[in-house]
């Protein structure tokens, strides 16, 4: 019997898509009391933490809030959720639950090789209509990106994404066209066979993806990088929000 392959992430062109809007910072989130809890499940706290961090000022002319619901490190994120339905209700949105993160990847506190390795998938229902996706945080920009890219696909139109809090130089989820255009002119087919293992074409990575692959100087070390694709099944459906 032939083994199933293994699904792929979705990405989509960035087409000018805005900067990450930005609510607080890592560290503020972080220091909240509330925070651990909150990233182990606990709504409540959750809560708490989105009531006290989340801004609107910056958000208008979404229809549709939908979350990254994910399960990171064996246990339930419950801050995206909670963030998501602090938004909507500010902004006469809807909270949208039906897409969530199908495997299992453990981003927290992994480095850029682990996180370009294992790609977040995503899958269910997605909306008919304009889009804020949001996140708690935002590092590399994988899980918005390919939340992003799955809800495009599958008919939505995003038009934003939020998170409460932004590493260095991660807001930016677009990379500047002369990065992509350089890192194809130096790598070749050899950049586009090594994004397309991950699921995706060069042009999709992210700004913080883009750097990244610059820094390994040659088409070998790419391959190296990517060539471990690992990322285990791990439905999501059916977390309690």
């Amino acid at each position: 019997m032939k083994e199933q392959e293994a699904p792929s992430p979705v990405r989509v062109p960035w087409n000018a898509f805005p900067d990450v809007i930005v609510h607080s910072s890592i560290y503020r989130l972080k220091c909240l009391p509330a925070y651990y809890a909150a990233k182990r499940g606990d709504h409540k706290a959750a809560s708490q933490i989105a009531h006290a961090l989340v801004k609107t000022e910056n958000i208008a002319g979404v229809e549709f809030v939908v979350p990254v619901i994910q399960v990171d490190s064996g246990r339930y994120n419950a801050i995206p959720v909670a963030v998501g339905a602090v938004l909507a209700k500010q902004i006469g949105a809807r909270l949208w639950l039906d897409v969530c993160q199908t495997n299992k990847v453990d981003h927290t506190d992994a480095g850029a090789q682990v996180r370009l390795q294992n790609q977040p998938i995503f899958g269910g229902t997605s909306p008919k209509g304009k889009c804020l996706i949001c996140d708690d945080v935002v590092t590399y920009g994988a899980t918005l990106a390919n939340l992003r890219g799955f809800l495009i696909s599958t008919g939505a139109e995003v038009v934003a994404a939020t998170a409460i809090g932004a590493a260095y130089g991660s807001t930016k989820l677009a990379p500047e066209l002369n990065l992509i255009v350089n890192l194809q002119r130096r790598y070749g087919q050899e950049l586009e066979r090594c994004t397309e293992t991950l699921g995706f074409g060069s042009e999709c990575l992210t700004a913080r993806e883009a750097h990244f692959l610059a820094g390994m100087r040659t088409a070998e070390r790419i391959r190296d990088c990517v060539a471990q694709r690992a990322g285990s099944r791990n439905r999501a459906r059916g977390i309690g929000v």
